[in-house]
């Protein structure tokens, strides 16, 4: 473990929580109630139904990115650097004793000339610190602080590490041997490229809310990311496995300590400065949650978080126009459409299904059924691409509720504790395969 001076080691966990400057970090937010303005907006239609045709874009777009995922994407062969820059591995873990044996084993496995492996620890973390027998590489202690983040503890990381390249994965990842290799190509690839998001997929099977969120997953990851990547737009990155360049990284702050979905803040943030991004299709085996009370845990935070991103970078016309450099107009709409737009459509579900069954037969209730038609045959055909269940698929408006609860204990949450990451357990799952490439 690493040994520092009080005085240096109160430094760097002041600079960890505080990197991003305070207009850009969700640390700015001074009214947190605005984000119930979302489910205010979708709930309209209710007091006058012809509103719920001011839905019908979002419902368009959202459905337009789930097409996507029909389309059998091909990854470019990159070609390979004269000289491999060193990459960095921060591997934060909190109170996941368990799943040390299998991440070493995991990170043994990478195919990768000059790897710097690192693994983040709170210092009241106890149980995680009695298992590091098993751990062969570097730990490094994060000092107790405010907020108790994931990405307050990455930014510690990066402050006593050195590798040009970075990555970041969860403690239960399990990523393909040769990622690293394919990742830092594509990112060597193009100058203006600032991350390198690889594939997320659960590797294993479960009850229905794992079944739903692994196709889910496979929709987003293997779908809707690679179209966006090909249109060279901006996208939301992944919570985990995404390279990163560390000047450009740097360059915008690392990470915001106070968000609660540190990778699509930096999404924007990256986009906002005028980087861009990528998709490499090469897989990393997630754990889906395996409770549906895990789930809501996790995806309540998401949708936190994502409204925090809302509220610190507008994503409104007027708010935008004050970003400098301005950016292009289509890549405004593609952030929009991932975040205002998807959290209107989340908030909007029971609003459109109760227009809808309230007039069965109008224009509104045969777009709502047709577009749910037509998502449930794009999860079918990603479930059937992935040797899944397709009949799992028609289980998403069940799903869609499940959402409306996240999203209101998110708004809730916004205004009360609006940095508590509730975190998700791993290591639940046993013997789960290593994954090499997408289905």
């Amino acid at each position: 473990m690493r040994h520092e001076t009080f005085s240096h080691v109160t430094e760097a966990a002041q600079r960890a929580a505080s990197s991003v400057p305070e207009h850009l970090s969700a640390r700015s937010i001074r009214e947190p109630w605005l984000g119930a303005v979302v489910v205010l907006v979708a709930l309209l239609p209710l007091i006058w139904p012809p509103l719920a045709w001011l839905l019908v874009p979002c419902f368009l777009a959202v459905l337009v990115l789930r097409a996507a995922a029909l389309i059998r994407w091909q990854d470019a062969t990159d070609p390979e650097p004269a000289r491999w820059p060193r990459l960095t591995v921060l591997l934060p873990v909190y109170r996941e004793p368990s799943v040390i044996p299998d991440l070493a084993a995991a990170m043994r496995a990478l195919d990768y000339p000059s790897l710097e492996i690192v693994l983040l620890v709170e210092q009241d973390d106890d149980e995680t610190r009695a298992a590091l027998d098993f751990w062969p590489f570097q730990v490094l202690v994060v000092p107790d602080g405010r907020p108790r983040t994931k990405p307050r503890a990455v930014n510690y990381g990066l402050l006593h590490t050195t590798g040009s390249v970075v990555v970041v994965y969860d403690a239960e990842d399990r990523p393909a041997p040769d990622q690293p290799r394919r990742a830092v190509a594509r990112l060597l690839s193009d100058p203006r490229c600032a991350a390198v998001q690889g594939v997320l997929a659960c590797d294993h099977d479960g009850p229905l809310v794992t079944r739903l969120w692994a196709l889910e997953y496979l929709v987003l990851f293997q779908g809707v990311l690679p179209f966006l990547s090909w249109l060279g737009v901006p996208f939301l990155l992944g919570g985990t496995t995404q390279f990163l360049r560390r000047d450009a990284l740097m360059a915008v702050g690392a990470f915001d300590a106070h968000s609660v979905t540190e990778d699509a803040d930096l999404a924007v943030r990256l986009a906002r400065a005028g980087y861009t991004s990528s998709v490499v299709l090469s897989v990393t085996g997630e754990e889906a949650p395996g409770e549906i009370s895990a789930w809501v845990k996790q995806r309540s935070r998401w949708i936190k978080g994502w409204l925090q991103a809302v509220l610190v970078h507008g994503l409104l016309p007027k708010a935008i126009d004050r970003w400098t450099p301005p950016m292009r107009l289509r890549d405004r709409v593609a952030l929009a459409v991932q975040l205002p737009v998807q959290l209107l459509c989340l908030a909007s579900h029971p609003v459109g299904m109760a227009v809808a069954f309230n007039d069965p037969h109008g224009p509104l209730a045969v777009l709502l059924f047709t577009g749910y038609a037509l998502t449930i045959i794009v999860f079918m055909v990603a479930a059937i691409r992935a040797e899944r269940s397709p009949w799992d698929a028609f289980a998403l408006p069940l799903y869609a509720f499940l959402h409306t609860v996240a999203m209101a204990i998110a708004v809730v949450e916004l205004v009360v504790c609006p940095s508590l990451w509730r975190k998700t357990d791993h290591g639940l799952v046993k013997n789960r395969p290593r994954l090499s490439g997408p289905s």
